[in-house]
């Protein structure tokens, strides 16, 4: 059986240079290929075994069998669903696709080529969100009453994508899978979502610049959510219960790389690691391809984010 899975990256920009790359080179089942790009000099940057300028070559290419895909997020179905038909697996950078529609066809072209598909919501395997699902089930803080979440951050790069409506750009795509994959992760994807306001504050390119809003999780538990391109740098995760709290303290509370965290249960702090979790992402898939058990998030998650960016894009200018 083959030990490394070996990976083929599509879209060489900041986050597939300076986290995947540097993950896949780290992980103990994964070998950096190949990389597509546009700009050949950026593939070239990332030093694979093979460059292309042409994304169907590197799809096509026989010794590709994982495909990881950081493009505009309007092209991530068309993409995706190209590698998925060639017997690729597919790790696809959040948000999953444009709209639940599309994620919907995308699942359904994974399940017909029996080709896995994955989204790329990378905080989910770091081990401080999964301590405090762990404390949540051993019912440490009782029964969640309300959650609070914010990702806040100003972006002066007007040229980038995220302000581009046309390709998925905005703070509700580009932030919003966060705090919408907590939901998912302490629920599960058969979580009834009320949603009970939401505001959008679009700018001149068209793209929302903020997203606010609550929603009642349940029937009874409140979810209040802040998105933002403009506002102070902040990520916060507070969730209450009836018995007590957790809130996630010293480090990034959503984007947590490479850096010492920690979490504060009721009255206990605990204290994590400098940890990558971007290579703990990469492990897992990589095993899942090597048939090795590894946690993954279902493809009903991913749906259930996208039908709630959907609900709350359609509420958002009410």
């Amino acid at each position: 059986m083959a030990m490394s899975v070996n990976w083929g990256f599509i879209g060489a920009g900041v986050v597939a240079t300076k986290a995947l790359a540097p993950a896949v080179r780290s992980a103990r089942n994964a070998n950096l290929y190949a990389v597509a790009s546009r700009d050949i000099s950026r593939a070239l940057n990332l030093s694979p075994s093979c460059v292309y300028d042409n994304y169907d070559e590197l799809i096509n290419d026989p010794k590709v069998e994982a495909i990881y895909i950081s493009l505009p997020n309007n092209v991530h179905a068309s993409i995706a669903s190209r590698a998925l038909m060639a017997g690729k697996a597919v790790l696809c950078e959040k948000p999953l696709t444009m709209n639940y529609q599309e994620s919907e066809e995308l699942v359904r072209v994974s399940k017909a080529s029996s080709s896995l598909l994955v989204e790329a919501i990378w905080f989910r395997w770091h081990p401080r969100l999964i301590k405090a699902c762990e404390q949540i089930a051993a019912g440490v803080i009782g029964e969640i009453t309300q959650i609070d979440a914010a990702f806040t951050y100003v972006n002066n790069n007007k040229d980038n994508y995220r302000f581009d409506p046309a390709l998925g750009g905005g703070a509700l795509l580009d932030l919003g899978p966060y705090p919408l994959h907590l939901i998912a992760s302490l629920f599960g994807s058969e979580a009834r979502v009320e949603l009970l306001k939401a505001n959008q504050d679009i700018g001149a390119s068209g793209a929302d610049l903020v997203t606010t809003g609550s929603a009642l999780i349940n029937g009874s538990v409140r979810f209040n959510f802040n998105l933002s391109f403009v506002g102070q740098l902040s990520q916060e995760i507070t969730i209450s219960g009836s018995k007590g709290s957790i809130k996630f303290l010293e480090g990034q509370a959503f984007t947590n790389w490479n850096e010492p965290s920690t979490l504060l249960v009721n009255d206990e702090i605990y204290s994590f690691e400098s940890v990558d979790a971007y290579q703990l992402m990469v492990e897992a898939v990589s095993d899942v391809i090597l048939g090795k058990p590894a946690w993954i998030p279902p493809h009903s998650e991913s749906l259930f984010v996208m039908g709630l960016i959907d609900q709350i894009k359609r509420s958002g200018g009410k």
